[in-house]
């Protein structure tokens, strides 16, 4: 070889160590991803001013669609399963719509690491929109009820989600306390407006007034929602290409999306079809069950492969949230703070009706103070955690010892009186300020402890498990009301008398004087026999909070 070649052959290495050390440099000050992981809704994308006046109104527009829509819909079963002729299912309207609106909420969360925030809220708000038509014009019941609440799950996931990317922490409290008032206010106003609609309209309306509420929300977050600081650089149609890039769709866990899916669906379908329409030891409950729990045990270990092998598919509930004492905590007591609110919700009401016979509207009022005070106890963790520096497993603590209080003294309703007792409005403050705070706190804690990298996921699943007690805690409380009441009441009445009960509790009006009394009195015992019940769950729920306690414990900010 020649000198001079010898020369440049031994100079090139130095040469090009230079000129990718030059290009490393240039790469790092001006370079913009193209593909970034992941397009949280970033507080850098624009003025945190901005942002937290108008983002988070957009973000309540839809959550205020979904939820109302829930109510309406509970409103309308009778006129609706009557005009389709399908009065003997009506049950299964309620189940189906659970159906997906529990098995979806992490799945949605972990698609937002995946493909965004901002799509994945969009995406919702279309299958929620576009579905609504469909129920509008349909004249088959059997699939009205669950496209709607895979729409409403991806709201209300991503609502919870994006706060922690909108909003700073020492907000984040205000945030939570607004997003309880627009539940509170759709609560309300959704029977209200089902009664109205069914009086003055078409049953179809429950579904079709969705539909520009839904284009207007949706319009707002195309529009006013901020994306990342990198995407909002890129044009439209390069954004769709990154989106929906193959890169993107191979991270996509589907296999561990399915099993995630199956387990939640069959265990909410047993335990809500249980003891009602089925018996508990029937096939087609304990089948659902088993399947359930093979799948839960399945995805686990799948689950657990995939974080091993270190595959481009990202778990979608990864193990290792499991191996945090913290996390696992969070989400056992988040499971039991669902449990007895959903519960007393749907039991106070009944038992207004049933034992001290008053109108449906008077019954509801009766809720009235646990309404008020949750968001009040919502906004006030907030303070407490932001201002005060106080860490949040004393406030997670005391939530849950308020919840125990508030459960274990209503065991303990006289049984002989039809009058609503004074202390339940009491009890009522109780339950709602334990449940507000509970909940609020341990979003909080959350945030304080997954990190970025499992923030969403570990947002969804905490909602998730949340929702999935409060779906159980109904099934199962009436279950344990069925059958103390059911057997005392044919030995009162005649069997159709009975039919005639449980179809309206207004029937009760028409039995004798003593025969008013024993019948009130079974039912007394029932709602009494399920607070012992919910007692010994919300005991539960205190000791899964202890193990949130750390020998010098965090703050939240």
């Amino acid at each position: 070889m020649a000198p001079i070649e010898q020369t440049i052959e031994n100079a090139s290495p130095t040469l090009l160590e230079m000129e990718e050390d030059r290009r490393q440099s240039m790469s790092q000050q001006k370079s913009v991803p193209t593909e970034p992981e992941t397009d949280p809704v970033a507080i850098k994308s624009g003025t945190e001013g901005e942002q937290e006046n108008k983002s988070p109104r957009n973000v309540w527009i839809a959550l205020f669609l979904s939820t109302i829509e829930t109510t309406v819909v509970s409103t309308s079963l009778v006129s609706i399963t009557n005009a389709l002729n399908g009065f003997l299912i009506k049950d299964w309207v309620v189940t189906a719509y659970l159906l997906t609106y529990t098995g979806f909420l992490t799945i949605f969360a972990k698609f937002s690491d995946i493909f965004g925030r901002k799509t994945m809220l969009i995406l919702a708000l279309i299958i929620f929109s576009f579905s609504s038509l469909l129920c509008g014009i349909s004249n088959a019941i059997d699939y009205i009820p669950c496209i709607p609440g895979i729409g409403a799950s991806g709201i209300y996931s991503m609502v919870m989600v994006i706060a922690t990317d909108m909003v700073t922490p020492e907000k984040y409290g205000k945030y939570m306390g607004i997003v309880s008032t627009v539940f509170i206010v759709a609560s309300v106003m959704g029977p209200v407006l089902g009664g109205v609609i069914n009086t003055h309209s078409s049953w179809r309306w429950v579904f079709l007034f969705n539909v520009p509420g839904g284009l207007v929300a949706l319009v707002l977050i195309v529009w006013c929602l901020p994306t990342s600081e990198t995407s909002s650089r890129l044009t439209l149609r390069k954004r769709l290409r990154t989106k929906l890039s193959k890169s993107e769709f191979a991270r996509v866990d589907i296999c561990g999306m399915f099993l995630l899916l199956a387990s939640s669906v069959l265990l909410v379908f047993a335990l809500e079809e249980g003891g009602s329409r089925y018996p508990w030891d029937s096939a087609a409950i304990i089948a659902p069950v088993v399947l359930a729990i093979i799948a839960a045990i399945v995805l686990v270990s799948w689950e657990a492969f995939l974080q091993k092998r270190g595959s481009v598919q990202e778990p979608v509930f990864p193990p290792s949230i499991l191996k945090d004492r913290l996390l696992t905590a969070m989400l056992l007591t988040a499971f039991f703070v669902g449990f007895p609110f959903v519960a007393i919700v749907v039991n106070v009401p009944q038992r207004a009706q049933a034992v001290s016979s008053l109108s449906p509207l008077r019954a509801g009022l009766a809720l009235l103070p646990l309404l008020l005070a949750s968001p009040f106890a919502t906004a006030l963790s907030g303070f407490l955690t932001s201002n005060l520096k106080i860490p949040p497993f004393y406030l997670v603590l005391g939530a849950s010892i308020l919840q125990l209080i508030r459960v274990g003294l209503s065991c303990s309703y006289p049984t002989d009186q039809t009058k609503v007792p004074p202390s339940q409005y009491g009890f009522e403050v109780i339950m709602g300020i334990g449940f507000g705070m509970g909940l609020t706190t341990i979003l909080t804690f959350a945030r304080a402890v997954a990190g970025e990298k499992h923030m969403a996921v570990v947002m969804g699943a905490i909602t998730q498990v949340r929702v999935l007690g409060g779906t159980i805690s109904p099934a199962i409380c009436s279950t344990i009301l069925n059958n103390h009441v059911k057997p005392r009441i044919l030995s009162i009445v005649s069997p159709k008398q009975a039919q005639t009960i449980y179809d309206s509790l207004s029937a009760i009006q028409d039995l004798t004087p003593s025969q008013q009394a024993a019948v009130k009195r079974a039912f007394a015992e029932g709602y009494n026999l399920q607070n012992i019940f919910m007692t010994a769950l919300t005991a539960l729920g205190l000791i899964a909070a202890c193990f949130l306690w750390e020998r010098h414990p965090r703050k939240a900010v």
